[in-house]
């Protein structure tokens, strides 16, 4: 029998299947609740995420930069620099990335914000869902704030 966070994330998979497919993205299913997502930026360099959606929609995804594989996860070399959702340290700072939370990540720059009420926070804005998550991405990636690879 499917868990709630199954049954969430097949049903928030079809836009955003159907939004990679638009825009070239690559989208794998690693199991029900795991995916990994490739997004280009405005330099024409590739990024992956490796997207951990147990416990979804009570709390948000993982989102961590990793290789094309999705096997080396959090290294410097996979991860975008630049202001905004790019923290220095490496994870997307933004309410609706669960490493984004103190309490849930030690590199995570959030200890004032409450997991729980990740889509009422005011920082979330639209990206309440797993598609609007990965084109805020992408929009950021091909914005002014990224400036490229993260160095060593």
């Amino acid at each position: 029998m499917a868990t709630a966070a199954e049954l969430s994330v097949a049903e928030e998979l079809v836009p955003l299947r159907e939004q990679a497919n638009w825009l070239g993205w690559g989208l794998k299913e690693l199991s029900p609740t795991t995916f990994l997502l490739g997004l280009p930026a405005k330099d024409r360099t590739w990024f992956y995420l490796h997207v951990d959606c147990d416990g979804y929609a009570v709390t948000p995804p993982a989102w961590r930069w990793c290789d094309a594989d999705g096997v080396s996860q959090d290294m410097p070399q996979n991860t975008p620099s630049g202001t905004g959702f790019f923290h220095p340290n490496g994870v997307i700072c933004a309410p609706w990335n669960r490493l984004a939370y103190t309490n849930l990540d030690s590199r995570g720059p959030h200890g004032d914000w409450t997991i729980g009420d990740w889509r009422s926070n005011s920082h979330t804005g639209g990206c309440k869902t797993l598609c609007a998550m990965a084109l805020r991405l992408y929009v950021e990636l091909n914005s002014p704030r990224y400036d490229g690879k993260r160095k060593g």
